[in-house]
């Protein structure tokens, strides 16, 4: 018989396994989100903010990855005291705060105690930095105090030593909850 092959250790009897013209398996599978996934093992966290800009597109939120595995920011959720645009930019330099703050990740599952290896803060204005890719997404908060949702099903996948930051289009009280996940690379 040519083609591949699956053994069963329990049984040791040997199955064929069908596959498209594409190269792709055809099979039975269950699937679940992956944020969903890692956080049996611990590694989805809820970042929470609340902070006014000094100004138009200042950045409120500046998370660098300093670790080895990846991380995603699969949502955020924000509400604003009145109608601006939340811009999320790639970017790079060395960030100096005006009045930064460290977030503490709180964790989705509660039994872990684990927490990303990353530089995380909320600002009021943070400068130095240089944007590498602007505006990946627009979380639009059209009115004051309605809860604007921005999902995607891609993520902002943050590799190893990148950065990224979020900035308000208007100096308006802005409070937000962003879902931050470890990935499995």
């Amino acid at each position: 018989m040519s083609g591949i092959q699956i053994e069963n250790a329990g049984t040791g009897g040997r199955f064929g396994l069908k596959v498209n013209e594409a190269g792709q398996a055809s099979t039975f599978s269950v699937t679940e989100p992956e944020d969903k996934h890692v956080n049996r093992d611990g590694r989805t966290w809820t970042l929470y903010l609340s902070k006014t800009p000094v100004g138009t597109d200042d950045y409120i939120f500046y998370i660098k990855n300093t670790g080895s595995d990846a991380l995603a920011i699969t949502d955020i959720r924000a509400l604003a005291g009145a109608a601006t645009t939340l811009h999320i930019d790639q970017v790079s330099g060395t960030p100096s705060y005006a009045a930064g703050a460290d977030i503490t990740p709180a964790p989705r599952n509660g039994g872990s105690n684990k927490t990303p290896t990353a530089t995380i803060k909320s600002d009021t204005n943070t400068t130095g930095l240089t944007v590498v890719h602007s505006s990946l997404f627009p979380v639009r908060c059209d009115t004051a105090d309605k809860l604007a949702h921005l999902s995607s099903s891609s993520n902002i996948v943050i590799p190893q030593g990148s950065a990224y930051a979020i900035r308000s289009s208007a100096a308006v009280a802005v409070e937000m909850w962003i879902s931050l996940t470890g990935l499995d690379v």
